[in-house]
């Protein structure tokens, strides 16, 4: 008699899980940025050279050495002065001529020889006068200058918040494999090829 073997093949379920990590982009972490002025402390100041003014013009017109501009002002005053003299003077004789040339004792001749005479006779006139000492200023050097204290400045620029985007992890799970149990029969021995 045959007997009847009842065969089972059986396979478990398998369950897979998909996971995700979360992820952190710090690429939007905004790096503060500093930037500034940096202007160096400079002196600004110099030294003027000292110096010496000369006036020796006073001095040396005292001994009669004039500027052109003096010396065609006084002869311009000399000559009208000689003019005015001259002129009143030729006035004079006229009208003495005129009316002394009849009257007795009146010789125009002598008194043209006297008077022409007279310019010999006249002595030297030597002017004594003071003498005035050059004008000297003298100016000191001075240091002139305005410094100029230079400027240091940073400015920190900050964002007010870090832009970071954070994408949070997953976990799904799933069956992979549902499993299975089969059954069937065979005769006299079991089937281990099934």
């Amino acid at each position: 008699m045959m007997l009847v073997r009842l065969n089972t093949r059986h396979e478990l379920p398998q369950i897979a899980m998909r996971q995700t990590q979360g992820r952190l982009d710090e690429s939007g972490i905004i790096q503060p940025r500093a930037q500034g002025t940096n202007q160096q402390a400079r002196s600004n100041k110099t030294v003027t050279q000292p110096g010496l003014t000369l006036n020796s013009y006073p001095s040396r017109r005292a001994y009669g050495h004039r500027t052109m501009n003096d010396l065609t002002a006084e002869q311009g005053r000399r000559g009208l002065s000689n003019a005015n003299s001259a002129t009143s003077s030729h006035t004079r004789k006229g009208w003495a001529a005129a009316t002394n040339a009849a009257k007795r004792g009146d010789d125009i001749s002598q008194n043209a020889k006297a008077e022409m005479f007279s310019n010999y006779q006249a002595r030297a006139v030597f002017d004594l006068g003071f003498i005035p000492d050059p004008q000297m200023q003298g100016r000191p050097n001075q240091v002139v200058g305005e410094p100029n204290l230079g400027d240091i400045s940073v400015d920190i620029e900050t964002a007010p918040s870090a832009r970071i985007q954070y994408t949070p992890g997953s976990v799904e799970t799933y069956l992979q494999n549902e499993g299975f149990i089969r059954h069937w029969v065979s005769y006299d021995n079991y089937d281990i090829y099934a």
